[in-house]
């Protein structure tokens, strides 16, 4: 399925804040550290703001649980995917373009620390 935001509004101090959290975990170990991966890691939490946000707008704001795999409303039925994490980022739930950005910058690598030439 196509990656596709619809304008949203610009995102407040909080989902900013919550969601550079989210996605703190969603690459650690790594972190941040240059200018460049400052930048693209901000520009990764612009997006998946603008996706969530664009999703919850597609189904008219309802509240559908992250990883519902079906549901029927005739004597209410719902099934998960199995591994649903919440809330947490996964490779399942993260926008596309925040995912190729956080990889472009060298922030999904899960090798050995990396050093910081100043």
């Amino acid at each position: 399925m196509p990656d596709l935001h619809t304008w949203t509004g610009t995102p407040t101090e909080a989902e900013t804040a919550l969601m550079a959290d989210r996605m703190k975990l969603f690459i650690f170990p790594n972190e941040a550290r240059t200018e460049e991966e400052t930048e693209a890691f901000s520009k990764a939490v612009s997006y998946q703001i603008a996706h969530e946000k664009s999703q919850r707008e597609q189904y008219g704001n309802a509240m559908i649980p992250d990883g519902t795999a079906s549901f029927r409303i005739g004597d209410f039925q719902m099934s998960f995917e199995e591994g649903v994490n919440g809330s947490g980022l996964s490779r399942k739930t993260i926008c596309q373009a925040a995912y190729s950005v956080l990889l472009c910058a060298g922030l999904l690598y899960r090798g050995l620390p990396r050093a910081v030439s100043e």
